[in-house]
């Protein structure tokens, strides 16, 4: 089994929400497969805790993402500690970054981490899967990464949220039946992989679904302060709706510069 499988989330919850309890979900799922251990309450510094790691952005752009997970596993840490089987948590900042979320695993390995919640990106976490099948193997549960490279190939790594190709092809579905009518532009994070890779399964299930695709823009980390020039090339040709597989940063860049320069355009995301 290379990855868990649970019920359709109710489409109104951000992806902050989902992630917290996800991450909660994770603590849970670590807990259903371990021994009592003796020792201390389920602080941070206790030796004889079971000790689990997180990894995520606590810093940066995408800070709300890792604290969401690393409050989860918190939460869950507390509420299920026990005499018998007391928790820890530890949690590091990989800044959204594959190499910094290698060196935070390693971090935690010292630490004495016997299972991982995390990371919270999808390429931070492809990074960190390739490590935890090292002897001695180590349980990863990511709340939020998406890619199918995460779990590819893997017995001990597992993931919680919906994949990349479920949600473009299902968000291609949903517009083919909900506007049908409308004239989209296709805007993603070409240097992102969870993005580009909902953007792929898009463009495929749009192509069979039937929807018009009159424009597709990209943009990179280093240049999401502004978006006016591909507004600009989708306004001009007659895109009226967007649909942007993006976090929520440049989300909220993308629809101030659309309604500062009079753009009446109406966009959909995905658990960004």
């Amino acid at each position: 089994m290379s990855s868990l499988t649970g019920k359709s989330l109710n489409p109104v919850m951000n992806r902050r929400s989902v992630i917290a309890s996800a991450a909660g979900l994770g603590a849970m799922s670590i807990l259903a497969g371990c021994s009592s251990n003796g020792g201390d309450s389920g602080s941070a510094s206790g030796d004889a805790s079971f000790k689990i790691g997180t990894i995520g952005p606590l810093t940066g752009a995408n800070a709300s993402y890792g604290k969401s997970v690393t409050q989860g596993v918190e939460l869950g840490c507390k509420d299920f500690s026990t005499k018998e089987l007391p928790l820890a948590n530890k949690a590091e900042d990989d800044q959204a970054d594959g190499e910094k979320a290698v060196n935070a695993f390693n971090t935690l390995l010292d630490w004495g981490m016997q299972a991982l919640v995390g990371p919270t990106t999808t390429g931070a976490s492809v990074a960190v899967a390739a490590e935890c099948g090292n002897d001695p193997k180590t349980f990863m549960i990511t709340p939020s990464a998406s890619s199918e490279d995460v779990t590819d190939g893997k017995d001990c790594v597992f993931q919680v949220c919906f994949t990349d190709p479920n949600q473009g092809v299902n968000a291609a579905k949903f517009l083919a039946q909900k506007y049908a009518d409308e004239k989209f532009v296709l805007f993603y994070n070409s240097g992102d992989a969870y993005s580009s890779g909902i953007a792929d399964s898009f463009k495929a299930q749009a192509a069979e679904s039937k929807l018009e695709i009159v424009d597709e823009e990209t943009f990179k980390d280093d240049s999401a302060t502004s978006f006016t020039n591909q507004l600009t090339k989708a306004k001009q040709a007659g895109a009226t709706m967007i649909f942007a597989p993006i976090y929520y940063t440049p989300a909220s860049v993308l629809l101030k510069n659309a309604k500062d320069m009079g753009y009446d355009v109406k966009m959909m995301g995905c658990d960004g």
